[in-house]
């Protein structure tokens, strides 16, 4: 097991202390539930039928995205770093419902300890931004992945409506409100670690969301209009983008 950093340690702490709170504070309001649907959508629209597929789902922080999964058919084998995270998203799935019961377990991007080949899918949501070393989890996950695997990540884009907010957080190497790394992609920066990792960007797909939505719910107008108006042939100016990654045979 790699040697945890600072900045890593202090992530991990904040994700379990904030796990009870972490879906009210940014999914409960009008605001929240706007920006997660839309996430949703753009998930959905990137694979023909989720049904029956297996897929690895790595930072599943608490399930919201893992529940969406199983109730499309999907096999998941959920993961993440914080074991607070995994409780909140194990709740999910005790109220009795019909819903098939996905396999949760602890683990890290850096420090994968599965048999990734055997998945369709390996996912990453609103993770990519909090990794203090991005180029090296994509390396991580594309050495494991078989040929008909497909990587499908989002990534907070600089080139966006938001760019002076990400100009911000990048300055910062922090997120502006809390004590927890993050920052903000050109997409030729993903092109590059994408590259890097023998790997072949397949598809995009944009998305906006609300940062604060409890906080900064009174932009939901803005943001709604920006979802109708902007095409969604140029996903580079959504805050949010959906990347969807298969190796690149051509290096076999």
């Amino acid at each position: 097991m790699k040697t945890e950093t600072r900045s890593e340690k202090g992530d991990f702490l904040f994700y379990n202390k904030t796990a009870k709170t972490y879906d009210r504070q940014r999914f409960s309001n009008r605001a929240g539930k706007w920006g997660h649907d839309l996430q949703l959508a753009a998930l959905r629209s990137l694979v023909a039928d989720w049904k029956d597929s297996k897929v690895l789902e790595i930072g599943c922080g608490t399930g919201r995205i893992t529940e969406a999964l199983v109730k499309w058919g999907a096999f998941v084998i959920a993961t993440d770093i914080s074991s607070e995270m995994l409780q909140v998203a194990e709740k999910r799935f005790e109220d009795g419902n019909s819903l098939s019961s996905p396999e949760f377990r602890r683990m890290s991007v850096f420090d994968i300890d599965i048999d990734i080949s055997d998945f369709d899918y390996i996912i990453m949501i609103n993770v990519f931004g909090r990794l203090s070393s991005p180029d090296k989890a994509i390396k991580n996950i594309a050495s494991g992945m078989s040929p008909s695997s497909r990587l499908i990540f989002t990534f907070p884009c600089l080139t966006s409506i938001l760019f002076p907010f990400g100009l911000l957080v990048n300055a910062r190497g922090k997120s502006l409100f809390h004590n927890v790394t993050s920052r903000w992609y050109t997409p030729q920066e993903i092109e590059c670690f994408c590259e890097d990792a023998n790997l072949e960007v397949v598809s995009r797909r944009g998305n906006h969301y609300i940062p604060l939505p409890r906080i900064l719910f009174w932009t939901l107008p803005f943001f709604w209009i920006c979802q109708k108006v902007l095409p969604a042939r140029f996903p580079n100016r959504y805050p949010s983008v959906f990347v969807e990654c298969k190796l690149n045979k051509s290096n076999f």
